[in-house]
């Protein structure tokens, strides 16, 4: 999940634009926040940093190299700005806020919104010169205000704008799978201001410009109708809807010019409904202007459905896409030992081929990560990366996920019929996973596809060109299967092009800690530096075999991130599977006593410090084995057990 850190001088700030952001975008995007008095640190990891202010930007030192930055343009939260027409013309006030740059934009923000009535004076921590007045008006920053002030006026944090919200959904590739939630948002604003737009219009002619940029700007079509039932608002697209001029009808009786079946549209329960016009098809909704009380008013929200349409196969198309597409390259493969570098370098060479590569390694190894980066690092990186994994399809689904299939073709079939994964793939990235398990019958269509590069879908004897670069994989030994007769060995050859083989964990030992460091910091991204948390038990995890190579790695640090949160972990800690094989029963380590002998006496033959913490190192057992054998040891009046690094020393 994409990672967006916000960024601000204070906490009030910060909380209100995490609680904004998260309102709109939820479970799409991690959003953290952090302040002056609580900055971030410095090895966090993100994607995209929003500052609530240029004086943010310049006052907190967090630039992370390569990191893409927003500086946030923010906006008068004016569900609290009605507080400020109770004031006399000509009033005297503070306005109070965390810096200097900011007390003199929200003056300038509120005189820009028409609330110009005021004389305000701009007060800030470290000011020294202000005058002594007993109002003060505050967006959100109350501690700041003067013990003198009598009367505080709250308008609230300043939200973040809808240009830089707009520019956030861009940057993460999302705004149209938001668009509905922003343009609902949106609409719920302006139904808002139009709720207090007859107030504000008395008290400042700017704020009527702005109203009406608001509502001509809007791209739905609004219609309002006050209390003696005249309209009062009549928008540009709905001006285009009717073919009807504002100025003509701004005024009027609304009877006049909507008849009973616009108004049937919306009489029911749920207050809205389908308008068939000769060029339009309308989905009309009603909401009262004052609260529940649509005696004093109503605005008509008025929705082309051809748009509506549009939007949502927009929004499914990038669904579909996002499916669809290799979220890791080469710089994602965590390791430096010699056996994994060599693989990667010879994957880079074959990324630049379109010929068949074929992947071998065991369960856990990694194979998808290297396909994803293949695909990423190939002539196709722009087209999908298509996925299939023979074993967790049945044979009956199988050609009609792979081929798709035309209407009727079996029982259940959609309408339409559907296209198949191959054919999703077209000018992209095939993922052929765990191959090994595909059924024999089906293989002699997979091998016809590969070599004619054309499908036909099931049902159809239409035959479809496609153009796709196939990747495969399997943990299995293709040899033997196709000794046992699960394998064709045509199907083999022809995928056996570019064979590559990733390496099993045990096979790379020198990669098992940076990995380990590489998940703890995913699991635990604030907590304790990850080569100091996995220092009591490093040796065990270097000489475990990982049968489970990569994937049973994360899990096991994944277990002991759950266990032991805050403090590190001891051998004691780790999981049975790796404890049964890394601690051998008694029967096993008879010869230990004698090891660990022979090792306090070669120490002390060089005068070499060694001591429990060593001995559990150098033999990868637990240091209470370790007690254990010293004492026993020390019962047999071989060894002596002092203190200090010199502490054992053999009679």
């Amino acid at each position: 999940m994409k990672k967006l850190v916000i960024i601000s001088l204070g906490y009030n700030t910060a909380h209100t634009i995490y609680e904004q952001l998260c309102n709109i975008l939820y479970s799409s995007v991690d959003i953290k926040y952090y302040y002056s008095s609580s900055p971030p640190p410095t090895n966090l990891e993100v994607d995209l940093i929003l500052y609530s202010s240029e004086y943010a930007f310049e006052r907190i030192n967090f630039r992370p190299a390569n990191v893409p930055y927003i500086i946030a343009r923010r906006s008068i939260n004016y569900h609290e700005i009605g507080k400020l027409f109770k004031l006399p013309k000509y009033s005297d006030v503070l306005l109070v806020n965390d810096s200097k740059d900011s007390a003199e934009e929200t003056i300038l923000l509120l005189q820009a919104l028409g609330i110009d009535h005021i004389n305000y004076y701009p007060y800030y921590p470290g000011i020294d010169n202000y005058p002594k007045l007993k109002i003060a008006i505050t967006p959100g920053e109350t501690e700041h205000v003067p013990g003198f002030v009598n009367h505080i006026i709250d308008i609230k944090t300043r939200l973040v704008d809808i240009t830089s919200i707009i520019e956030i959904l861009t940057h993460f590739d999302i705004l149209d799978k938001f668009a509905n939630i922003l343009s609902a948002k949106y609409i719920q604003d302006i139904i808002k201001l139009i709720k207090t737009g007859n107030k504000l219009l008395k008290d400042s002619s700017k704020m009527k410009e702005r109203f009406k940029t608001v509502i001509n700007n809007v791209h739905d079509g609004l219609i309002a109708i006050n209390k003696e039932n005249k309209i009062s608002v009549f928008n540009p697209i709905a001006e285009k809807i009717f073919a009807q001029k504002a100025t003509k009808l701004i005024g009027q009786d609304s009877e006049n010019f909507l008849d009973d079946t616009f108004f049937q549209t919306v009489n029911n329960p749920r207050k809205e409904g389908i308008l068939k016009l000769p060029s339009h098809e309308l989905l009309i909704s009603e909401i009262p202007l004052y609260a529940k009380n649509s005696d004093n008013g109503k605005l008509f929200v008025l929705k082309d459905v051809s748009e509506i349409h549009r939007l949502e196969e927009s929004v499914r198309r990038r669904l579909y896409q996002e499916q669809n597409i290799a979220r890791y390259d080469f710089s994602h493969i965590v390791g430096k030992s010699p056996a994994l570098q060599k693989v990667l370098s010879l994957a880079q060479k074959m990324a630049k081929s379109d010929s068949t590569v074929f992947i071998q390694g065991e369960s856990g190894t990694g194979k998808e990560l290297l396909a994803q980066s293949i695909h990423n690092a190939s002539n196709r990186s722009s087209g999908p990366f298509v996925a299939i994994n023979f074993a967790a399809l049945s044979e009956t689904l199988l050609e009609s996920e792979l081929f798709g299939y035309v209407e009727g073709s079996f029982t259940g079939a959609k309408k339409g019929g559907s296209s198949g994964l191959f054919e999703a793939a077209h000018k992209g990235t095939l993922f052929l996973d765990e191959i090994g398990d595909a059924p024999l019958p089906f293989q002699v269509k997979l091998l016809r596809v590969l070599q004619e590069r054309q499908i036909r879908r099931v049902g159809s004897i239409k035959v479809i060109p496609i153009d796709v670069h196939v990747i495969v994989a399997t943990n299995h030994n293709l040899k033997e299967h196709i000794k046992a007769g699960l394998m064709r060995e045509d199907l083999y050859y022809r995928l056996n092009v570019l064979p590559i083989k990733m390496p099993a964990l045990r096979e790379r030992k020198e990669d098992i800690l940076p990995l380990a460091y590489s998940f703890y910091k995913k699991y635990k991204p604030l907590s304790l530096d990850a080569k100091l948390y996995f220092s009591n038990i490093k040796t065990c995890l270097q000489n475990y075999s990982w049968p489970g190579n990569i994937r049973e790695l994360q899990n096991v640090v994944e277990y002991l991130a759950n266990i032991c949160p805050n403090e590190p972990p001891q051998s004691s800690d780790l999981p049975e599977d790796i404890k049964s094989e890394i601690f051998k029963t008694p029967n096993d380590i008879i010869d230990l006593k004698e090891e660990i002998f022979a090792e306090i006496k070669r120490c002390n033959t060089l005068r070499q410090p060694v001591g429990r913490r060593s001995l559990a190192h150098k033999f990868s057992v637990s240091e209470n084995k370790i007690r254990e054998v010293l004492n026993v040891l020390h019962e047999e009046n071989r060894i002596q057990i002092g203190f200090g690094k010199y502490s054992l020393k053999v009679i």
